[in-house]
């Protein structure tokens, strides 16, 4: 046991340092943009919303903490997309990692603990943002943090295991413009639920970002229960051991090649 976390250890390690080279180009994506949205949609919308019972809070604190689980989500897509498909094809980093005694299985845990850290330490950046403007509550705030690489996981492994998978690097546009576009659109971060007609409300219940939405907007603005906190986190679950599963299957079958 030891000697495999040394290995997915290692290969973290390499991916982390290489990120302290490249960290300056995810800026825009993983921080710059949530806040600009923040600002552009939180503030400036929010100034003509009156307070309504269905947000649960001021329209700008509603977005904010929607932001922050969204911005989670989306860095683990992100880093779980082109740079995996990258490690088979463009690179071959994998195939390299392979003539070591690194395991499919290494190169996969490894990988994926760089991608949850680097949506954590957004996630974290971004929390600091939104208490700085005066969003949520700054005690319960800290229990979200424990909670991002969860929000991180179950995204990250699914999307792995589809880069694992695929031959053409086209296809992350049907991925991100049919699946992670609308996920941010539609999973409650800039309008409650409850507004959408039952069928696109059942889909957007189906998918991790809602659930990390509805965590984060109970800790930090207490609009949830522990029982419904509890059902969000098990979903939560479920798609990363999922997303695991079919992540190991498939980076197994694509380096045995």
């Amino acid at each position: 046991m030891a000697l495999t976390e040394s290995r997915a250890a290692a290969v973290t390690a390499h991916l982390l340092t290489s990120y302290r080279r490249t960290w300056l180009d995810s800026v825009f994506n993983s921080f710059l943009l949530p806040l600009c949205l923040l600002l552009g949609i939180g503030w400036s919308v929010g100034r003509h919303i009156g307070p309504h019972p269905s947000l649960g809070a001021p329209y700008f604190s509603f977005v904010g903490v929607g932001l922050l689980a969204a911005s989670v989500v989306q860095i683990g897509a992100a880093e779980s997309a082109w740079a995996v498909f990258g490690g088979f094809e463009w690179s071959r980093i994998y195939h390299a990692v392979r003539l070591t005694p690194a395991r499919p299985i290494d190169i996969l845990a490894g990988h994926l603990t760089a991608v949850v850290a680097r949506a954590t330490l957004g996630g974290l950046g971004f929390l600091l943002v939104i208490e700085a403007f005066g969003v949520g509550q700054r005690w319960t705030a800290l229990l979200a943090v424990p909670l991002f690489p969860l929000f991180a996981a179950a995204i990250a492994a699914p999307v792995m295991a589809f880069s694992a998978t695929i031959r053409n690097a086209g296809m992350f546009d049907l991925l991100f413009r049919l699946g992670i576009v609308p996920m941010a659109m539609f999973s409650g971060v800039y309008f409650p639920l409850d507004s959408l007609p039952a069928v696109p409300r059942a889909a957007a219940l189906a998918v991790p970002l809602t659930h990390a939405v509805d965590v984060s907007r109970t800790l930090l603005l207490g609009t949830g229960t522990a029982g419904g906190t509890l059902v969000h986190l098990l979903y939560l679950a479920g798609w990363a051991t999922a997303g695991l599963a079919l992540a190991r299957r498939a980076f197994i079958r694509r380096l045995a090649d």
